[in-house]
């Protein structure tokens, strides 16, 4: 007889299955990112959590796109709804040309298999989607990285499965009362702090302590008072540990928060210190719900 553990751990697996089949087959391909009440965005189906940072579980972050430019992975995007991408503003200026969707091992062609627990897990391949459009904040500053946000337009409605999916819009701003000792949640294929900023084929992600906004600014007033000036209630900061941190690659990337089982996207990778992962030196990031009233605009309208 399995421990009463092991018979509620296996419930939970279920029963997160069957809800996430259920939505698969409830929320309908829209254009609009899904209300997080409606149940149809956020959820992960990762069979493999063994670390609080590391390589992903094949299936684990289904929201990641991999934008790529002539055939070249450039940048990391969110899929907030069957139609559209969310990225950094600076992904635009190598001039993207498809998204990879359902991705793991970008070096592979094929299908990604993984053995966990005794049994092959794959994902039967990452898709490739064109770029119909593109849309950049008005007042993006390359030199400053000020509403570093902007968001890529599909040639055709995202086919939600296990390994595609679209993540939740914030509801609310997480650093107005934020939980004590919030960490939050990176994940890409940039280079790891430690590979000599090299870029990782696999998907992986890391946990990273939230940085208040007044003291992130004090840090880098000492790093470069050219990027203490900018940084603003438009933006939100997490990092600081050793070896843990967005890297080379991961621009305009997640940054995400897990409440209930469900993950919601708090800001979009921006800049950071040379090299990354240094002690006491978090990252910056774009805050994603000071851009709501832009993004909803923009989904209306491109």
């Amino acid at each position: 007889m399995l421990p009463q553990k092991s018979h509620l751990l296996i419930f939970t697996l279920v029963s997160a299955f069957c809800t996430a089949l259920a939505e698969t087959e409830t929320c309908g391909q829209t254009d609009k990112p899904p209300s997080p009440t409606s149940e149809c965005c956020g959820l992960d189906l990762a069979d493999d959590h063994r670390k609080t940072s590391g390589d992903a579980a094949i299936n684990q972050f289904p929201w990641l796109a991999l934008i790529e430019a002539n055939g070249r992975p450039t940048c990391t995007g969110v899929i907030i709804s069957s139609r559209y991408v969310l990225t950094a503003a600076q992904c635009l200026y190598q001039s993207p040309t498809n998204v990879r969707l359902g991705e793991f091992n970008k070096t592979n062609s094929g299908p990604d298999c993984l053995m966990v627990g005794g049994k092959k897990i794959c994902n039967g391949g990452a898709i490739t989607i064109a770029i119909e459009a593109t849309a950049s904040h008005a007042h993006y500053n390359q030199d400053y990285h000020g509403h570093d946000i902007a968001i890529l337009k599909l040639a055709k409605p995202v086919p939600y499965n296990e390994f595609i999916r679209p993540i939740c819009l914030p509801t609310s701003d997480i650093t107005v009362s934020p939980p004590e000792n919030l960490r939050l949640i990176n994940a890409g294929w940039g280079s790891k702090p430690s590979s000599d900023q090299e870029e990782d084929v696999v998907k992986h992600y890391v946990e990273l302590p939230y940085v208040p906004l007044k003291r992130c600014k004090e840090i880098y007033k000492d790093i470069s008072h050219r990027y203490s000036s900018t940084i603003s209630e438009k933006h939100i900061c997490a990092g600081g540990e050793k070896g843990l941190d967005s890297c080379r690659g991961d621009g305009g990337g997640p940054l995400m928060f897990e409440e209930g089982g469900r993950y919601s996207l708090a800001g979009i990778v921006s800049f950071g210190a040379v090299p990354c992962g240094r002690v006491g030196v978090p990252s910056v990031y774009t805050k994603v719900f000071y851009y709501l009233p832009w993004i909803n605009n923009v989904t209306s309208t491109l």
